[in-house]
């Protein structure tokens, strides 16, 4: 992992173009985003689903949705790095290396990203310092900050959405695609 990708996730400064364009490891930096992304689906639709859960079965509402959204975060977690792989498995470095590098400049998500990461250290601290164990309250962290942060990206960020400005165009992806079509027809 790149210094400049934990600058870019952790700190609020906005970096320049050019340590935006400095990406080692693009491959790696879209597995922790798809991670993140699929952690925090997870941990979301196990809240929503572990209450139903309880109710219908008539089990304990705390313990349920405690292991929905557990299981959740573990299918998350499972799921990410195999979708990332199922969708760059063929895909030309370029185009990885074009996906992480826009995805530095979505703001919104390395917003959520950023929530969640202090969300789940300030959660896991909290409930261990309490005597709950780390695993609740970085499941509550994780949840409570993605939805924190997803309301204040549609409610509250007024800021125009910043392109990457050396992204690949469509018409490039395309001409790409199209000749590593030909490529392996040939």
């Amino acid at each position: 992992m790149s210094g400049k990708w934990a600058k870019n996730l952790f700190l609020i400064k906005q970096l320049d173009d050019d340590q935006m364009q400095a990406i080692p490891y693009p491959r790696l930096e879209l597995h922790i985003h798809v991670l993140y992304k699929t952690v925090e689906a997870g941990v979301i639709l196990g809240s929503l689903i572990g209450p139903a859960i309880a109710l219908i079965r008539k089990r304990p509402m705390g313990a349920t949705v405690f292991n929905s959204v557990r299981n959740g975060a573990l299918i998350g977690a499972v799921a990410g790095p195999l979708m990332t792989e199922g969708a760059i498995r063929n895909q030309p470095y370029e185009r990885i290396y074009d996906r992480s590098y826009r995805l530095r400049y979505n703001r919104d998500q390395v917003r959520v990203d950023r929530a969640v990461s202090y969300g789940a250290v300030v959660g896991a601290a909290t409930t261990t310092f309490l005597g709950q164990g780390i695993l609740p309250g970085l499941l509550i962290g994780i949840g409570a900050s993605c939805v924190a942060g997803g309301i204040y990206n549609a409610k509250f960020n007024k800021q125009p959405k910043q392109k990457a400005p050396h992204a690949l165009k469509k018409e490039e992806s395309k001409k790409e695609e199209s000749g590593d079509a030909q490529t392996k027809t040939e």
